[in-house]
């Protein structure tokens, strides 16, 4: 039996299609709670909102309901390491942090957002730090000696934007993160909180968290303010990376991959 959804369901399911198609990364469905949230097809936060959003969105996507697939949505937690089939290819990344006056880094609280952030900084080339909630032991580590290593290598000013949810757990991850970070770090950088503030839940009304009144997740920022927030943090700071660096990249991609293909055919790997 095929199923038809009707009414505020079907409402629901043709809303998050259409903010699916919306955005050039792929969208999660923590994100697109909040967007329904926000545009009112959720009558309350509770855990029955919660259930039917999660509900429908399940059975489009396992009935192939209109353009529903199962893998419409990215896993943000989940994924598999396929291993044993053959590949081939040789990626090169020049020098991009030569060009600019400053080093950024880019640290924020959601994973799940990650295609997000992935999209607005590409440009910039910019070095993303998902945080996952608390940061652990290990990264705070990581970072306290990769920071190091930068300012060791370039000598420029360290620069760090931070996004991040506005509520109280939001704000202790970062606080924690930075009192051993700062501590294992022999070189100064500056970090500055973007996102969320309290002015930033007001000009746009971002709806509460429905699992705790009064917090506001970035989740909940719709595509245009999220990328607003992250693009114009980076205006003032670093240049996109330039053209006569892809330029010179393409060229020795173009050189190394056409070399790759004939030590593959000479070896009778391919044909």
């Amino acid at each position: 039996m095929i199923w038809k959804p009707k009414g505020e369901t079907r409402e629901l399911l043709d809303f998050c299609l259409a903010t699916i198609k919306s955005v050039p990364y792929k969208s999660n469905l923590r994100w697109l709670f909040y967007r329904a949230l926000q545009s009112g097809l959720l009558k309350d936060k509770g855990i029955g909102s919660v259930h039917k959003f999660d509900y429908a969105l399940s059975r489009a996507r396992k009935e192939f309901y209109d353009e529903w697939t199962p893998d419409i949505l990215e896993d943000s937690v989940r994924q598999g390491f396929w291993k044993g089939e053959f590949s081939a290819g040789y990626d090169i990344q020049l020098d991009s942090i030569e060009e600019q006056e400053n080093y950024a880094q880019v640290w924020f609280e959601a994973y799940a957002m990650f295609q997000q952030f992935t999209h607005y900084t590409q440009s910039y080339r910019l070095s993303l730090v998902p945080f996952r909630g608390d940061c652990s032991i290990p990264l705070k580590w990581e970072l306290a000696k990769k920071l190091e290593k930068i300012s060791k290598t370039y000598d420029k000013p360290i620069k760090i934007l931070y996004f991040g949810d506005y509520d109280l757990k939001g704000f202790q991850i970062l606080e924690a993160a930075l009192n051993d970070i700062k501590a294992w770090c022999k070189t100064p950088f500056n970090i500055e909180r973007v996102g969320l503030t309290l002015e930033q839940v007001k000009e746009y009304g971002i709806p509460e968290n429905p699992d705790h009144p009064g917090a506001y997740q970035w989740e909940a920022l719709n595509d245009v303010q999220a990328g607003s927030l992250i693009t114009n943090s980076l205006a003032n700071l670093i240049k996109p990376i330039s053209p006569h660096l892809e330029e010179q990249e393409k060229r020795l991609k173009d050189k190394i991959n056409s070399a790759m293909v004939t030590i593959l055919q000479e070896e009778g790997v391919i044909e």
